[in-house]
């Protein structure tokens, strides 16, 4: 029962009619009566009928849970500090570029950038709340931008992820408007930003191994793949570690649930792949394509398949554990606190 109910139930409600079990009771024991003797006591049955009417308001409302201070505890810690003078022209700048701020109620990184803009220049930016369970969340909006990690600024349709000072939100700025005002990319060219639009590196990879590394058979095929592997043609990516980011290229956008559900590989041409005919392809590359040749045939095919349908659907229990479920829980709590110092940014939660 919530606690305005319950002190309406004390103040107005007298001492039989608050508690509604009571006149349960008393309703079975009058209703007894009534088909034993054919007859009720006028007073005890009108009694009865005031305490029941007054109590069903307790029992209805009483069951409804209002969630005022969960969503009070959801909300982002206040912006306490005082505008600059600086930090005032720069809000205002970033507020007639239209700039969008997104970010996590629990990040570290998103509170220190809005310290550093301070209160009054922060209010003049719209702020997006990511975070599922936050107050006021737009989760969906996220998801529709592609934010992987916090905060991320979107400035004239680009984004910029990763805690920034005034002097480098400024020189995006400045860049935006040159841009805007007609000059060419060459000659505003700005260094040191980096956007989720950047190309894959040209190293030697072929195809990307989305690998689960506290799975010690998994770990293990990794570790053999690597050592047989010395031109680097296989990319390895441990999808447990806290800075798995799906929305890197390499990565094509295979969150983690689904990494972990089946293991996938990504194709330097952003093929997907997934099951068993990411072993055929891996180890095809490293010259070892002849230890999943059988399962390429017909017979055979579907039968390997289902054997590797059967492990993945169990590996976490029978490698100890648990399940999905159990995982998915441990790895948002632990990337609540781990924040990436060198990036200044904090991870999705996805």
């Amino acid at each position: 029962m919530t606690p305005w109910l319950l002190v309406w139930a004390m103040v107005c409600l007298p001492a039989t009619s608050r508690n509604p079990v009571r006149v349960i009771s008393r309703a079975k024991v009058l209703t007894s009566a009534r088909r034993g003797s054919g007859s009720v006591e006028g007073v005890g049955a009108k009694t009865l009928r005031r305490d029941v009417l007054r109590s069903v308001p307790v029992l209805v409302l009483g069951s409804i849970h209002l969630p005022v201070q969960a969503d009070e505890a959801k909300k982002p810690p206040e912006v306490e500090s005082s505008s600059s003078a600086e930090a005032l022209q720069l809000g205002r700048e970033l507020r007639e570029l239209g700039a969008v701020f997104f970010g996590a109620y629990w990040c570290s990184h998103c509170a220190n950038q809005k310290r550093a803009l301070g209160k009054e220049a922060f209010q003049m930016i719209r702020y997006v709340e990511c975070a599922k369970d936050g107050f006021n969340s737009n989760r969906k909006l996220c998801n529709e931008k592609d934010i992987s990690g916090y905060p991320t600024w979107e400035i004239a349709g680009d984004l910029y992820p990763g805690e920034m000072s005034l002097d480098e939100l400024r020189d995006i700025v400045a860049e935006v408007k040159k841009v805007k005002g007609g000059v060419s990319e060459g000659e505003s060219e700005h260094e040191g930003i980096v956007t989720q639009t950047t190309a894959l590196t040209k190293d030697a990879w072929t195809i990307n191994l989305l690998y689960d590394g506290d799975c010690p058979v998994c770990h293990a095929e990794a570790d053999f793949l690597r050592t047989h592997d010395p031109e680097g043609k296989i990319l390895l990516t441990d999808i447990s570690s806290g800075s798995y980011d799906p929305s890197k290229p390499e990565n094509g956008g295979v969150a983690y649930k689904d990494a972990m559900e089946r293991i996938h590989a990504v194709t330097r041409n952003g093929e997907i792949l997934q099951g068993v005919q990411v072993f055929r392809r891996t180890y095809a590359e490293i010259g070892l394509g002849w230890l999943f040749a059988l399962s390429s045939l017909p017979a055979i095919g579907p039968v390997t398949d289902a054997l590797y349908d059967l492990w993945a659907a169990n590996r976490l229990r029978l490698t100890g554990r648990g399940d999905l479920a159990t995982e998915m829980v441990k790895r948002r709590e632990s990337r609540r606190t781990t924040c990436d110092e060198s990036t200044h940014r904090c991870p999705s939660l996805v």
